[in-house]
């Protein structure tokens, strides 16, 4: 048994200084100063992958590095012939007033530009700092009613939990049955594409997104905890959701967010209305969505083998000891 505890806190240490490891050599990579900094960087860590990236925590590490990368616009080439993200801003600008004067949306006072305090990197050619309310046509709440404790069933109408945008992929078996008595209201159900944000969550989960998905199921609605996103069509909302889940964002949501508890944070429209996004031109917005679809693929092949090891470890000490004590 003591050795067994040696061997325990020799294990400890280790991986103590592995994360340690990791955690210095990837945050060399986001905070390189220059191209041929990020190039040395970058090398460090691939000539020391196979040693490096051996644990789930690791991996998680990697994917949320790659997913800061890449709206840092280090992870795809930039292309000076994409029209550039201020042409988009007064585009989207136009197309708002329009549809304010026309009654179609509600015109809002505007808030103030991105200060220099908050821009956390230099923008690439062609990029420009906006809010996440300059390229939004309109946001707005679910409801929350009274609901039944189990998911609806078949095609009956369900209210989705703010676990159905917590992580990254839309959920939509994350919801509570409408009960039989109560009408559903159709305007808070949730469609293709709609970019949904939670405002209340533990302080690791609040205000995480997701877009949903072409094949979602129908009768599904938002919580009053879900707000919805319209965006225009001159921006990918797919590049929004990655950026409002970046370690950058994820930080200016733990600084604003209120709440007595971190096992319940809550955050305003206005809070995250005012996000300071990293905007690209439309074409590179979605070369990066595919380059970070790619790339995330890759890390759960890493995490899956990773799964496979183990099991295969924890099957041999199982049938060893079966055999010491058979």
């Amino acid at each position: 048994m003591a050795l067994c505890d040696q061997l325990e806190q020799q294990t400890d240490a280790s991986l103590g200084a592995h994360q340690s490891l990791v955690e210095t050599l990837l945050s060399a990579l986001t905070s390189a100063a220059d191209h041929a900094q990020f190039v040395s960087a970058w090398q460090r860590i691939a000539s020391h992958f196979d040693t490096l990236f051996t644990t789930e925590e690791s991996i998680a590490q990697l994917k949320q590095t790659l997913l800061q990368l890449a709206v840092m616009g280090k992870l795809v080439p930039q292309d000076p012939n994409d029209e550039p993200a201020s042409e988009l801003l007064k585009k989207i600008a136009a197309e708002k007033a329009k549809l304010a004067k026309e009654g179609r949306i509600k015109k809002e006072k505007p808030l103030p530009l991105v200060g220099e305090d908050e821009t956390l990197f230099s923008l690439p050619l062609g990029w420009a700092w906006c809010r996440l309310e300059n390229v939004s046509l309109h946001s707005e709440a679910g409801w929350s009613p009274k609901c039944e404790e189990v998911p609806r069933v078949g095609s009956c109408w369900g209210v989705l939990k703010v676990s159905a945008v917590t992580w990254g992929v839309f959920n939509p078996a994350e919801n509570k049955a409408l009960p039989a008595n109560l009408d559903a209201v159709p305007d808070c159900e949730v469609k293709p594409g709609d970019f949904l944000i939670s405002r209340a969550n533990t302080a690791e989960l609040v205000a995480r997104s997701v877009v949903v998905q072409n094949d979602a199921p129908p009768r599904l609605m938002m919580s009053d905890k879900i707000i919805r996103f319209s965006f225009s069509k001159e921006v990918c909302a797919a590049y929004l959701s990655l950026f409002n889940n970046s370690a950058g964002s994820r930080k200016y949501y733990l600084r604003v967010a209120g709440g007595t508890s971190s096992s319940m944070k809550n955050v305003s429209r206005l809070q995250i209305q005012s996000l300071a996004v990293a905007l690209p031109p439309l074409a590179e917005q979605y070369r990066i969505v595919t380059k970070v679809d790619e790339l995330m693929a890759l890390c759960d092949q890493l995490k899956s083998h990773l799964n496979d090891a183990q099991t295969t470890q924890l099957h041999l000490a199982d049938a060893l000891v079966e055999q010491a004590i058979g």
